[in-house]
């Protein structure tokens, strides 16, 4: 497949936006042209359609978007706040042709969250082609429109789409190839499906922090044949990614991080048939904050902040293991805190296992010479790093765990 081309903007949402993200729904507005001045709401990814439709257009109101709205009648489920409509009726909307040639002056269309599978399936045919609808939206983004989305809506951005799995059944289990519903996409095996295609590079992942969710994007790296679909690109809650598709640029906005997994150069090992537990040496890890910006064609990084290498702010042992009892969990602050403005650390340890099966991964995160630290003061005094150029290798481990008495 080839990478998807266009002169337009995405604006992908890691999940869990707050109404209050100015940034975030500023850069939505801004972002849709003058001279198609309506946003389309694409509900299907809901089970409760009609409500997140409207909470969204709501919020747009509250900053000030004055265009119209309209909500798409592509939905799978029927949304129990609305008696005289039933949404599930909106299964065949991506197939309507009237609907798909009513999209001409729309300049920014808008996905719900919820299960993307049922986005997929909605707007993508059995056979895997784009329906009318899905065939209009890519025309208006190749015409200057933003498609923004979050979470569901930020996982169908890529064309590989990650649709269910935890990290560490990812690591540790082999992938899947059907679906067992949403909540195997908070406890489950890894599954890949096709996704949209709107970003044309690497392979998104959304509710990033929150959900752990670094093992299971190298793992979908690992699938990748192609090495333009090497790149994860992980998006943190109440945060989102700015793309400028003919730039090749995305910019980070929000409370936030992205991640950058980049397994180009990276050596995997370890396949679902080989008996082998899956492992991974050489990904090379950079995680961006509020402002900070990527050009993904020449790996450009532009990063706000001080470097941290030569001037770093502490100089401990940090410990290494894993567990709720160690400091700087989220990663961010582990490879700023613990790695990078620690002149005493050099490579950081960290452990995830099943203490039922034994199974258990261990990521090594190792400061090279490449690798770069930034720091800055975010709102308040609110220590915010960037990291550049980590690398990290993952690597299965048996554990067992003995009781003290």
């Amino acid at each position: 497949m080839n990478p998807a081309t266009g002169t337009g903007r995405l604006l992908i949402v890691g999940g869990a936006l707050r109404s209050d993200n100015r940034p975030v729904y500023q850069a939505f507005i801004d972002s849709v042209p003058a001279a198609y001045p309506t946003v389309a709401i694409v509900p299907a990814a809901s089970g409760r359609p009609a409500h997140y439709a409207k909470q969204f257009a709501d919020d747009l109101r509250a900053f000030g978007f004055e265009g119209e709205v309209r909500i798409l009648p592509i939905a799978v489920k029927d949304d129990p706040s609305t008696e005289a409509v039933d949404e599930s009726q909106w299964r065949d909307g991506g197939q309507d042709q009237h609907l798909a040639d009513s999209l001409q002056d729309v300049g920014g269309i808008w996905f719900v969250g919820g299960d993307q599978t049922r986005t997929t399936d909605t707007l993508l045919t059995a056979e895997g082609e784009d329906t009318p609808v899905l065939n209009a939206i890519r025309s208006q983004l190749s015409r200057g429109a933003v498609v923004g989305g979050t979470s569901a809506g930020a996982a169908i951005m890529s064309h590989t789409m990650i649709a269910a799995g935890d990290s560490l059944s990812a690591l540790t289990l082999p992938a899947v190839t059907e679906y067992a519903g949403m909540e195997s996409q908070e406890s489950g095996q890894l599954l890949l499906r096709r996704g949209l295609g709107f970003l044309p590079v690497g392979i998104v992942d959304q509710h990033f922090d929150r959900k752990a969710r670094l093992g299971r994007l190298v793992r979908a790296l690992g699938h990748s044949a192609e090495s333009f679909q090497q790149i994860g690109f992980g998006v943190d809650e109440d945060t989102a990614l700015l793309v400028d598709l003919q730039g090749k640029t995305m910019e980070v906005l929000g409370a936030g991080n992205l991640v950058v997994a980049d397994g180009r150069n990276a050596r995997f090992t370890g396949t679902d048939d080989s008996g082998q537990g899956f492992a991974v040496k050489g990904i090379q890890i950079s995680v961006l904050s509020a402002g900070d910006s990527l050009n993904w064609e020449d790996g450009k990084v532009t990063a706000l902040g001080s470097q941290t290498l030569g001037s770093e702010a502490f100089g401990y042992r940090a410990t290494q293991g894993s567990g709720i009892a160690l400091a700087n969990s989220r990663l961010d602050h582990l490879l700023g805190f613990s790695l990078l403005d620690n002149s005493e650390m050099r490579e950081l340890r960290r452990y995830s296992f099943d203490d039922t099966s034994g199974r258990g991964v261990i990521f090594r995160f190792r400061q090279t010479d490449e690798s770069r630290g930034y720091w800055r003061y975010g709102s308040g005094t609110k220590d915010q790093y960037s990291v550049v150029g980590v690398a990290m290798d993952i690597e299965p481990v048996t554990i067992s765990v003995a009781l003290g008495h």
